[in-house]
């Protein structure tokens, strides 16, 4: 088959940016708990706090916390791979509700201006806020959530391992890979690029 160049679209939060860790030290503070990271093991996170915490977890997520993410060890460099390979990256990331348009907004700001600061993205690139992901303008969709993977149509989805989707088996639908690292990511590209659907 022909190579071709891909719009590769990149999930922000725990592919990029180390949100998890940093959501986490809110959390531990505030509810007086020692969870780690690995401490998730599935995707609703509120079932693994304190119970009397529950889902009042997720009101931690607000866009200050931004400033104090750090960003997942090699993104930067992984994203210029993408570039230097002759792809466009594409940032996909949900941002609160889309119906509060200021949350919405201050969201997505903070999450561009995080991926500015740490040398992941670069300006004339595009972030594209938005929870449904299935019909991303996107040739290849890299994600930690298995339902974003798993309901992505419109090309290869790469599921990136976070211990909260190791459950998830891949081979159960034909379409979707694992990644590991930004290594085997790299490589799934390539592959892609030159045995993708034309």
């Amino acid at each position: 088959m022909n190579e071709r160049t891909l719009i590769v679209g990149l999930d922000v939060d725990d592919v990029l940016l180390d949100l998890v860790p940093r959501w986490l030290e809110e959390y531990n503070e505030e509810w007086d708990d020692n969870l780690a990271p690995h401490d998730f093991t599935a995707w609703d996170f509120w079932k693994f706090v304190k119970p009397e915490c529950g889902k009042r977890v997720y009101q931690f997520l607000q866009p200050e916390m931004y400033a104090h993410v750090e960003p997942i060890a090699g993104a930067a460099e992984f994203v210029q791979e993408i570039r230097d390979r002759g792809h466009t990256p594409r940032y996909i990331t949900a941002c609160g509700d889309p119906k509060k348009l200021k949350q919405h907004r201050a969201f997505a700001t903070a999450k561009w201006n995080a991926l500015i600061r740490h040398g992941i993205a670069q300006d004339g690139e595009l972030l594209l806020p938005g929870r449904d992901k299935s019909r991303a303008p996107v040739d290849m969709l890299i994600d930690d959530r298995v339902k974003n993977i798993t309901d992505f149509r419109n090309g290869m989805g790469v599921l990136f391992t976070q211990p909260w989707n190791r459950w998830y088996e891949p081979e159960c639908q034909p379409w979707v890979e694992r990644a590991d690292s930004f290594t085997e990511a790299l490589a799934l590209i390539d592959f892609y690029k030159k045995e993708g659907p034309a």
